[in-house]
């Protein structure tokens, strides 16, 4: 996915995304969904760490929090997701953005604990973004 596929996008939500984290426990976090204006064009997701959350993080969680909101929301696939760790949830560290690229985007229930059975889509990696890059994305700020 190259940013030339991302001509221009709209806050479409901006929610508290409730999930469970790997071992079972409640958690959330913030999504906010931005639509492409152009028909082919990648939605972009921005999955915010929360200081407040319960559970297990967003990094943790990330293909369980994504099949989540992609299903949720009906979001068409491949999408681009940038997990965000704003200043407030990293314990006296800076804010970080990554690009999270999933393996696959076809999701599938999986029991990973405590035989709780819940979304998940292929596995992640991630790569470091600025928040320069993130805000011209989604054209504004973040």
């Amino acid at each position: 996915m190259s940013n030339e596929n991302i001509r221009g996008v709209h806050l479409a939500g901006d929610y508290i995304h409730p999930y469970k984290d790997v071992g079972g426990s409640p958690a959330h976090c913030r999504v906010r969904i931005y639509l492409p204006e152009e028909t082919g064009d990648f939605p972009v997701v921005v999955c915010s760490e929360l200081h407040n959350n319960p559970g297990g993080s967003i990094t943790n969680s990330a293909e369980a929090i994504a099949a989540g909101v992609i299903r949720a929301n009906e979001l068409p696939t491949p999408l681009v997701w940038i997990e965000h760790w704003p200043v407030e949830s990293t314990d006296g560290g800076e804010e970080t953005f990554e690009l999270v690229i999933f393996s696959s985007y076809e999701g599938a229930e999986r029991a990973p604990y405590l035989g709780a059975t819940r979304a998940w889509i292929g596995s992640a990696t991630w790569k470091s973004l600025d928040r320069a890059t993130v805000e011209a994305v989604v054209g504004g700020k973040v």
